[in-house]
């Protein structure tokens, strides 16, 4: 049970944690489309919260098209909520490439002549200059993620047209110019600050996956690095144990 008195340091408002628990019963199935959820008055006594945040938390989910909300009937889970599903962060280079199908991209920013902060210490040799292209991923139309990529320019000068509107992995794979040797992620767990927390459409302080991709070319150099910040309730990572 959560409590209106843990939001004293709390990461983020009780609201938004309260939408995130209703969000993953919906995306797990415990509330399947078209089911009818709990009233007002049973979740205020669930999650011990007041009227006025359980009606922010079900704000949210109306947000993002998972509930909708009929006066004298009850509130609803949409058909849209059925394709309502887990971001894979893939283990392998063909996991991470059928894991950003269906992926929506939406140019937000960018930049020329920048570097990408933090490249080193092992991690690939960096190229001359790069293309910062930032962007907004969306599936389904819900943003889920926050991208600033780095490109390598001269990767960048043989698609321009392509790299500014289409998801750049399988682009890159698609070039025949382009060899890539090799590519590596690191994930972290962040809180959301405010230009993520409004892009993304979350509370502030909300919990966040924060992920650095590099893909190196066949000679170390790193014509790919992207820092991108996840929706936490939005992700999952699955691995193998030997």
């Amino acid at each position: 049970m959560l409590s209106e008195a843990a939001q004293t340091g709390a990461y983020s408002p009780l609201y938004g944690r309260i939408a995130t628990l209703m969000r993953q019963r919906i995306r797990d199935g415990v509330w399947p489309p078209r089911a009818q959820i709990p009233t007002i008055d049973r979740l205020m006594q669930e999650f011990d919260a007041s009227r006025v945040t359980v009606r922010q938390a079900l704000e949210l989910l109306e947000r993002d098209g998972l509930i909708e909300r009929h006066r004298g009937r009850g509130t609803f889970v949409t058909d849209r909520a059925g394709s309502l599903r887990w971001i894979e962060l893939g283990q392998s280079w063909h996991a991470l490439v059928e894991a950003i199908g269906g992926t929506s991209p939406r140019l937000i920013g960018v930049a020329d002549g920048v570097q990408p902060p933090g490249l080193g210490g092992g991690v690939g040799s960096p190229a001359p200059s790069y293309r910062c292209l930032k962007r907004v991923h969306s599936r389904g139309g819900v943003p889920f993620a926050v991208m600033t990529l780095y490109l390598d320019r001269r990767c960048y000068a043989l698609a321009p047209e392509r790299f500014d509107t289409e998801l750049v992995i399988p682009l890159l794979q698609s070039l025949p110019e382009i060899r890539i040797g090799r590519a590596r992620q690191t994930l972290t767990i962040g809180s959301a600050e405010p230009e993520i927390a409004g892009q993304l459409g979350i509370p502030l302080g909300a919990p966040v996956g924060m992920l650095r991709r590099v893909i190196e070319d066949d000679r170390g150099c790193a014509i790919y690095v992207g820092d991108l910040v996840y929706r936490g309730d939005m992700i999952r990572m699955e691995v193998e144990l030997d």
